[in-house]
């Protein structure tokens, strides 16, 4: 039984995970298109590190969180049986493999559409560097809208497709964890660390597409999705180890200053992946500190229920506004693309928390189906 306190706690870090996502999405100051490159390709030093301290440090934590979240809430309140089982792997299909198809389907359509239009070819900028979607096989078909053999059409949503076949490998890795929790965590640690398996690389079925070797999911998902499993296997809560939370924030803060400072080290890759295990503890314990600030509470709550709907739209919205941004505002000025890094994605989350409100006064049916009934 997951208590009141937790559920909440839980839900405080919903929406601030999303922004992570973003944010991590938004970190690139070039934009590829069909004709060339819009953007700059290099910055001033307080751009590079404020960009490398959001995007590539601190937002770096939504993954593992929302990875370790979704095995808790698998396994906890979970009773084995075969019946169990499969009624859990039908709420969890409704709830990522329906969105999943259903959003990758309309990116397809829309760049499909955009293709087809005469007056919209005449523009490179806009229709970017895809293949020709009406030249697609069968096979391509199915690898964009489920990520057989590389990223989703909608490249956001690999890892919905790795939840996916975690919630299948579920039975296998209770197991695991059953009879051999430590040296699977410690294996899979080292091959997410030290790049052995790689994240999150093509290819599941790869021996039907192409004789490929299968390398998802990415083991960071696999690390902490089991991780937040062991606990809700044992009863235990994500939040039991807050009194661990002030020594996490403070190994975490010098490892994430170091990163930022070493991004480009040798030694960052396998400094950057341990750190992300103390982010992610440091965030656990963080919620602890928003539940004392009622407002705050109540905000992210209410943001919360948005999230799905986030993420899902947030692309192409989030690369369209970068490339008309980068086409049409001069970039001459020292702090411009600084400027434009933190006020883009706040613009596009906005508009779909905005969009979302109407939407669930209007069509809610439909808004829950393609987010997953969340």
């Amino acid at each position: 039984m997951i208590d009141k306190e937790s559920s909440l706690r839980l839900k405080l870090l919903r929406f601030p995970a999303i922004i992570g996502v973003v944010y991590v999405h938004a970190y690139g100051t070039t934009v590829n298109y069909a004709g060339g490159t819009l953007g700059l390709v290099e910055t001033n030093g307080l751009t590079e590190f404020i960009r490398n301290l959001l995007s590539q440090g601190l937002a770096r934590i939504a993954v593992p969180l929302f990875f370790l979240m979704s095995g808790y809430l698998f396994f906890a309140n979970f009773r084995w049986s075969k019946k169990t089982y499969l009624e859990k792997l039908q709420t969890r299909l409704r709830s990522l493999l329906v969105p999943m198809v259903f959003w990758n389907i309309l990116g397809l359509a829309l760049v499909a559409l955009v293709q087809a239009w005469p007056s919209i070819q005449t523009i490179p900028y806009f229709i970017g560097k895809n293949d020709v979607i009406a030249g697609y096989t069968i096979i391509q078909y199915f690898n964009a809208i489920l990520g057989l053999k590389w990223y989703p059409f909608a490249y956001h949503f690999w890892f919905i497709r790795d939840l996916i076949l975690l919630a299948l490998l579920a039975p296998v890795i209770a197991v695991i964890l059953r009879f051999a929790a430590l040296p699977f965590f410690i294996v899979v640690y080292l091959c997410w660390v030290f790049g052995i398996w790689p994240l999150p690389e093509p290819v599941v079925m790869g021996w039907v597409f192409g004789g490929w070797p299968i390398v998802i999911p990415a083991a960071m998902g696999v690390f902490f999705f089991s991780a937040g499993a062991l606990c809700g296997i044992n009863g235990q809560s994500l939040f039991a180890f807050d009194r661990f939370g002030k020594t996490a924030v403070l190994v975490y803060l010098p490892i994430l200053l170091v990163d930022v400072i070493c991004y480009k080290a040798w030694f960052n890759p396998y400094l950057h992946r341990t750190g992300l295990i103390f982010g992610v503890a440091a965030t656990l314990y963080a919620t602890k500190l928003i539940m004392r600030h009622q407002w705050l509470q109540r905000t992210l709550v209410t943001l919360g229920s948005a999230s799905f709907f986030v993420y899902a739209a947030h692309e192409p919205l989030l690369g369209i506004a970068r490339t008309f941004a980068f086409k049409y505002i001069p970039l001459d000025y020292p702090y411009t693309m600084l400027l434009l890094y933190l006020t883009i994605p706040v613009l596009v989350m906005a508009s779909l928390v905005l969009l979302h409100r109407v939407l669930m006064v209007y069509c809610p049916r439909a808004l829950g189906v393609v987010t997953g009934g969340r």
